[in-house]
């Protein structure tokens, strides 16, 4: 109470009598403080003396030095960001499908003209599949991933796939097969990307590398709605401006003047990739009517459509089950689409989340135990197949899904039991699919790869088939055994076993062959058993594929090999050339004679039932003899006929070679 106390008898201003007003006095009318009114202060307030007021300020203490600040005259205020709106990248997203598309017409261009790099096949091959999967991969992240981690990601892609190329074009190298095995390795490569996507996405986005089994589903099923939408786009541009019946073309054909001079594919392909680039710009964060109209309802309809889809499956399932086991067996195909279409289904009714109808709980109980069944019938009828014929590349595909579905079903069976006895149902879902994901990333980047390569392994099934006396699939290792194939037949040419020596050379001698053989890859196939001989080049520079059934393979394939003798056979004075094809065991030749239109096959020889026969040729026992006499010919209407052997009226053995 001290600071309010009164000091001495000094007189305050508040004790004037213009402060003691008395509320119970009557108000007067008048303004108190009007202009001329009297009633007021009786002097000047600001002239009375002030009460004494204690300094309550705090002691003073020395201010710290002080640094002198130059300040920025005229700086230019910075206007804050808006933080939740998303980059533009549309440009961006645009010039990369531009890009894309320049750079595949350039590799085209560069195998046309012969220039590198276009003149390397193998490095042709890598650029042409790295340059069609890094480029998808950068459009689709663009946006939704950190602009470093994403170059990163995109720049491992193009490394894997090129190497995958290169691996490609090793094992269908001077083949007839590219577009059979192009299309599995690039289905390969596209499931391995978009799991590996799908799981890069979600890990980024929770920011943790185990996310929530909700940012995979929602991350699996938004990127297969983009996908949807690029793929409708991409197709609709492709059947307008780049197939052969396109509507570009027809205005071309018809219009003269649209020609530009330029080559079609330089216009194509560019716009093909700018439609690509647009597609997934339709769909992109920073699109936001695309994003939310197109990904975002896209989205929801397919999650919807194989949720209530899921009953139909199930019925559609045990009904052909059903006929499988009453009447006619359920084809392979069938039953592994059913079983994929199931597991979409099963995982578009769980979605993570507990709280659903029960008609998708029971669905998905039910169709986790028809995904077992489905599979078990798919293994039967391969193994059937297997059984009769042995493996070829696309039952070692079907292995795989088998065992990869076989996965999911057991895994969903286990989940639904589990459910039973209590927890969220079909909680053990999530773990399973995490699992699977990542078996299916690996099982992909094996079967594309040298470590599980179907086809290699396809045709080492069929050599061990061969080894125990099975029959082959030789018209698979002709076709589509690639170089595997190939180096087996020719391996097979060369066995103890006559029979199957014999099928792998006409299997060989039949075989179509792409790739044309150089005069020196011909040159190299020949070995000269003839001191002094030398190979005209008459008979090395023709393509010898038009008579690919009458003339050994070492003048139609560039890895066969044959042994060439120089012997007189018809008295003509010239030296005829007898091409042996074969080994000890089994072999064929083909007599080579010059006419006016270059070397043709003449006569065919075939090797006798005595063993040793071509190692005597070898060592030199051999030299031209007079036929012996035999049967006449035949004039029937001034036609000759000449009567042919019986197979096996050979002559004994005289004695052993």
């Amino acid at each position: 109470m001290r600071f309010f106390r009164k000091d001495d008898d000094a007189p305050r201003w508040v004790d004037t009598d213009a402060l003691r007003w008395n509320p119970e006095e009557p108000l007067e009318a008048e303004p108190r403080f009007a202009p001329g009114n009297d009633v007021g202060w009786t002097q000047d307030w600001r002239s009375e003396p002030r009460a004494a007021v204690p300094d309550l300020a705090p002691p003073e203490t020395p201010a710290p030095p002080s640094v002198p600040v130059t300040l920025l005259a005229d700086a230019p205020e910075i206007a804050p960001a808006n933080l939740n709106r998303a980059p533009r990248l549309g440009p961006a997203r645009l010039a990369i499908g531009v890009a894309q598309g320049l750079f595949v017409w350039g590799l085209l261009a560069a195998r046309e003209a012969g220039v590198w790099p276009g003149s390397d096949p193998y490095f042709f091959s890598a650029l042409m599949l790295a340059g069609l999967f890094a480029p998808l991969v950068l459009l689709e992240g663009l946006g939704e991933i950190e602009t470093r981690l994403l170059m990163l990601w995109s720049g491992t892609v193009a490394a894997v796939t090129a190497t995958l190329g290169l691996y490609h074009h090793w094992r269908i190298q001077g083949l007839e097969q590219p577009s059979y095995s192009l299309f599995t390795v690039s289905v390969l490569c596209a499931l391995m990307l978009f799991t590996a996507q799908v799981m890069i996405r979600a890990m980024l986005r929770e920011g943790r590398a185990l996310p929530p089994y909700r940012a995979l589903f929602d991350a699996t099923w938004a990127l297969a709605a983009r996908l949807l939408v690029w793929a409708v786009v991409a197709g609709f541009a492709w059947a307008l401006i780049g197939s052969g019946n396109s509507l570009l073309n027809w205005l071309r054909q018809t219009n003269p003047a649209l020609d530009l001079g330029v080559a079609p594919l330089l216009l194509i392909l560019p716009l093909i990739g700018l439609a690509s680039a647009a597609a997934l710009q339709l769909t992109a964060p920073d699109c936001r009517i695309g994003h939310t109209l197109l990904r975002r309802a896209l989205t929801t309809t397919l999650v919807t459509f194989f949720t209530v889809a899921l009953p139909m499956l199930v019925l559609a399932s045990a009904s052909l089950l059903a006929v499988h086991l009453t009447a006619t067996p359920l084809p392979l195909a069938w039953s592994l689409g059913l079983a994929l279409l199931l597991v979409l289904a099963i995982n578009a009714s769980f979605r993570g989340e507990e709280p659903r109808a029960s008609w998708r709980k029971a669905s998905e109980f039910l169709a986790a135990f028809l995904l077992v069944a489905l599979v078990a019938v798919a293994a039967l009828a391969l193994q059937t197949r297997v059984a009769a014929f042995g493996w070829t590349g696309l039952r070692v595909l079907a292995a795989a899904a088998i065992l990869m579905l076989g996965g999911y079903g057991v895994s969903y069976a286990a989940a639904a039991l589990i459910s039973i006895g209590g927890g969220r149902w079909m909680q053990r879902v999530e773990g399973s699919n995490r699992l699977l994901g990542l078996l299916l990333v690996g099982a992909c980047l094996a079967l594309a790869s040298p470590l599980a390569d179907p086809v290699r392994l396809a045709v080492q099934t069929q050599v061990a088939r061969a080894g125990q006396g099975e029959n082959l699939d030789f018209p698979w290792l002709r076709n589509k055994g690639l170089r595997f194939g190939q180096d087996a037949l020719l391996a097979m040419t060369r066995s103890d076993n006559p029979l199957l020596a014999r099928d792998a050379a006409i299997t060989l001698s039949v075989a179509p062959a792409a790739d044309t053989p150089t005069p020196s890859e011909i040159g190299a196939n020949i070995i000269l058993r003839t001191p002094g001989a030398r190979l005209p080049n008459s008979l090395l520079e023709p393509d010898w594929s038009a008579f690919a059934g009458q003339v050994p393979p070492c003048l139609t394939r560039p890895t066969a090999t044959c042994e060439a003798w120089f012997l007189d056979l018809d008295h003509d004075g010239r030296n005829e050339i007898l091409l042996v094809y074969g080994n000890d065991a089994r072999w064929w030749a083909a007599v080579m004679k010059q006419g006016p239109d270059g070397w043709r096959p003449a006569a065919s020889l075939a090797a006798p039932p005595c063993r040793g026969s071509l190692d005597a040729m070898r060592a030199g026992d051999i030299r031209p003899a007079e036929p012996l006499p035999g049967w006449r010919d035949l004039l029937v209407a001034g036609m000759r006929l000449t009567p042919t052997p019986v197979p096996g009226s050979y002559q004994p053995c005289l004695k052993p070679f």
